[in-house]
């Protein structure tokens, strides 16, 4: 029965949390000393608890009594932890019983910091939002390393391949690429990067970067200028650009609009910013709009779309709600 077998999952979950390597191990995340040994430790002990099948295989109601039996096991032992380890278990009970993939969740949650791999495919665009709210458009079959969560210091990630940038505005934390021995550094701005292995090509498309590798010259670069970096003679030069919309091409980039109904928009902004819009009041979908949101982060075409229509917003994770003002 699928129950017993989710049932089992839980048992090993519980003999992992009376571990008291494991405790020690969340006492040292949460002091910032968690070393690669410890990671790769952690990842052998959820290998040992991964079960991917064990929610898929339960029925709609053999699903919600597993989650009450669950949360009423797993709240009692939690209570009986230090507060230290309260914040954990309590994360990783929320993502236990609602059944999402577990082993990946919980080391999200472990270590927030730590970095992930993406890929994509031949021929095909796959995109990725930051922790940040950045964007990143993967074209090909190029391969983005980033944290899940970025840190107190610069955001950093590695770009094999080629993708397109939009990097939400942060002066405080500044947005670094590694991308083959190239450096690029952003503080907000949106640009494309492409690596072939001989040389990298850069285009800006708004805002302003500065371009380091070895002992080169740093090169700015602003708005509608290139640049290519040569690996062999690691020497940066400015270049003639590709065409805006051939960079943009089957990406959401473009957030320009011309009388458009608000339809439309909010369909452009959900699908582009993996969010939810509920509006109070049915009549704002027959309103107008014609604005250029493109290169803005959510809460900037939001604040666009409020003044505009003189909206009231409310951003609550992905869902927004929007409403007249009073």
């Amino acid at each position: 029965m699928p129950f017993i077998s989710l049932l089992i999952l839980y048992r090993k979950f519980e003999k992992l949390m009376n571990n008291q390597n494991f405790d020690s191990l969340i006492d040292r995340y949460l002091k910032g000393q968690l070393s690669e040994q410890e990671m790769e430790q952690v990842e052998k002990w959820l290998d040992a608890l991964e079960d991917k099948d064990a929610f898929n295989k339960l029925s709609s109601q053999e699903l919600t009594e597993a989650k009450k039996a669950m949360y009423g096991r797993l709240t009692a032992r939690i209570n009986r932890r230090s507060f230290s380890f309260l914040k954990i278990a309590a994360s990783v009970l929320v993502i236990f019983i609602t059944g999402y993939l577990f082993r990946a969740s919980l080391l999200n949650t472990i270590a927030p910091h730590r970095n992930v791999a993406i890929a994509g495919t031949t021929g095909g665009i796959r995109k990725q939002i930051l922790s940040d709210g950045s964007i990143v458009w993967l074209k090909g079959n190029s391969k983005l390393i980033f944290p899940v969560t970025f840190g107190s210091g610069n955001r950093t990630v590695t770009l094999e391949g080629e993708a397109l940038f939009e990097v939400t505005k942060d002066a405080a934390h500044p947005f670094m690429i590694y991308c083959g021995t190239l450096t690029t550094k952003v503080l907000g701005t949106s640009f494309n990067i492409r690596n072939n292995g001989r040389e990298t090509a850069v285009s800006v498309l708004t805002g302003k970067i500065s371009l380091t590798a070895g002992q080169s010259k740093e090169i700015l670069l602003s708005a509608n200028e290139n640049a290519v970096y040569s690996e062999p003679q690691a020497i940066i030069t400015k270049a003639k650009g590709t065409a805006t919309h051939e960079l943009t091409k089957g990406t959401e980039y473009d957030m320009s609009f011309n009388d458009a109904g608000m339809r439309d928009v909010i369909h452009r902004i959900e699908q582009k910013f993996d969010v939810n819009i509920q509006l109070k009041d049915t009549a704002i979908a027959n309103n107008l709009i014609t604005a250029d949101m493109t290169d803005q982060s959510l809460q900037k075409t939001m604040e666009m779309i409020s003044q505009a229509l003189n909206l009231e917003v409310q951003i609550k994770g992905n869902i927004i709600l929007l409403q007249p003002k009073n």
